[in-house]
């Protein structure tokens, strides 16, 4: 448990400094860039998203063997030949990832984007360079589900972090002293990408408890062994991505540019808390796989119910304060009095439909603990079918705030549907103690501290009194939520106790 507890905290650390590397230097890149040109930054993140159907599952199924074998003597020497075999796929792809982006780059910008500033040559060309920058992360991800599966979550998230600086900071000293364009933008982007998929590939075959004699190699009986639950996972990779992507390509297609970048502005925010909740997921998924192969039930439950109140006490204090507060965070953040306003009510509802996603999280991760993803496939495909047309009426008619409404509209049936489902098959009996025990009361009690703070605060100003003012809003969420969550109010207790124990 010191261990686990050890990559929770870890992958905190680091996904709360990539958050702050990925959303606080916007406001410069807009004003640098322009909010046209910053709209080819959010496609940019839809493309670097859809090039992830081309994974083929090979990342999460690393991941899950990686947890189990390396625990079993005789399968741990296989693991080489199992990084080795994926490899030979890996770079070829990202090399494929290149040649598609650069011959859909003109199409693209003469027919689907609608730029009012930027000529199309121009646009053409900078989704060019923004194939190489997406190709050379690309394989990173693949390497980072592999040291995720071995459980060295601090080394993953300190070269994480790394990178997230280099590429967060650093672009701003090309964009101010180099160039301010958005081509100088991606440029660096796709450097630092290459770097990060080189160093976490060295990082990990450095860590495989692999024979230093033994040469691994590509063997196809690996692919077989791996390809039912690879196959899943694409599948669901798939859908997800559509689903996903889907407001920004029915916006980016119906709407100028800049909305694009308007509406790309209020999901950084969103995906700025969702990175508060992939911590839980990437330390939890290879130890629930490791219990699953164990067939340890009663520790995997009492973890898994620990775990998702741990994780709730997160969503609920920062989602609700995101929810309430959002335009104050969003003036504080910009300086744009018209863009808060303008950007409240989607950011709003976004926050809210990217916390209901959160509580997926580690339900989905028990499941691919357990190899099943029938069941998030058959709800994805569902959410696909219905959310199109939805989409492409929301976005008619309400423009980035319909488009909002679907994210929000799709992970509340998830949550509704999906969890009895899963319950049902996987933990019987446990669906209601999720409900009522793990997500109801700390929910009610950060909900209850932010809306009475709204009715008790004066209007927060852009200072650093509004920023103490959020911040201690936040804190005593935070420390309600955890209160009010039996099994992390318990946690707590013992930590104190012991922590007084040993000072005695």
């Amino acid at each position: 448990m010191s261990v686990l507890r050890t990559n929770i905290l870890a992958n905190y650390a680091g996904q709360v400094w990539m958050a702050l590397m990925g959303v606080v230097f916007i406001p410069l890149y807009i004003r640098l860039l322009g909010m046209e040109a910053f709209g080819l930054v959010g496609l940019m993140l839809s493309i670097q998203a859809l090039s992830m159907l081309f994974d083929l599952g090979m990342g999460g199924a690393l991941n899950r063997e990686l947890a189990q074998r390396v625990h079993n003597s005789t399968l741990a020497q296989t693991i080489g030949d199992l990084v080795r075999t994926f490899e030979w796929l890996v770079w070829p792809i990202a090399l494929m990832i290149v040649g598609v982006v650069w011959l859909a780059s003109g199409p693209m910008a003469q027919h689907w984007l609608h730029p009012e500033h930027l000529s199309r040559v121009a646009t053409a060309h900078a989704i060019a360079i923004m194939g190489l920058a997406v190709a050379l992360q690309w394989p990173s991800s693949f390497y980072a589900n592999g040291l995720s599966g071995l459980e060295q979550q601090p080394a993953l998230n300190l070269i994480s972090a790394i990178f997230a600086t280099l590429r967060g900071a650093g672009v701003l000293a090309i964009l101010y002293w180099v160039s301010p364009t958005i081509n100088a933008f991606m440029w660096w982007y796709a450097a630092i990408g290459a770097c990060q998929s080189i160093v976490l590939a060295i990082t990990l075959w450095r860590l495989l408890p692999t024979e230093p004699q033994r040469q691994a190699r590509f063997r196809t009986k690996e692919l077989r062994t791996v390809g039912r639950f690879a196959g899943g996972l694409v599948a669901i990779m798939t859908l997800s991505v559509m689903l996903t992507q889907l407001d920004r390509v029915v916006i980016s297609a119906m709407l100028p540019l800049a909305q694009v970048g308007y509406f790309s502005l209020a999901m950084s925010v969103a995906a700025g808390m969702g990175r508060m909740i992939q911590p839980m997921f990437n330390a939890l998924y290879p130890r629930y796989s490791r219990l699953v192969s164990l067939g340890q039930h009663a520790h995997l439950t009492h973890l898994y119910h620990l775990s998702n109140q741990c994780l709730i006490v997160v969503i609920a204090s920062a989602a609700m304060m995101l929810t309430i507060f959002g335009k104050d965070v969003l003036y504080l953040w910009t300086g744009n009095i018209t863009t808060a306003e303008k950007l409240a009510l989607p950011l709003s509802i976004l926050i809210a439909g990217t916390a209901l996603n959160g509580l997926m999280n580690l339900p989905y991760a028990l499941q691919l603990a357990h190899g099943w993803t029938g069941l998030t496939i058959t709800m994805n495909l569902v959410a696909l079918v219905l959310g199109i047309p939805f989409c492409i009426w929301a976005v008619e008619h309400h423009g980035i705030v319909g488009a909002a409404c679907l994210w929000l509209f799709i992970n509340l049936s998830f949550v509704a549907i999906g969890i009895p489902l899963m319950h049902r098959r996987l933990l019987h009996r446990e669906m209601i103690r999720w409900y009522v025990s793990d997500i109801l009361p700390p929910s009610l009690a950060a909900a209850a501290v932010v809306i009475l703070a709204y009715w008790l605060l004066s209007p927060i100003s852009r200072d650093l009194v509004g920023v103490l003012k959020l911040s201690l809003t936040t804190g005593a969420a935070l420390v309600s939520a955890a209160m009010a969550a039996p099994l992390v109010r318990n946690l707590l207790r013992r930590q104190l106790i012991n922590g007084l124990s040993s000072r005695q």
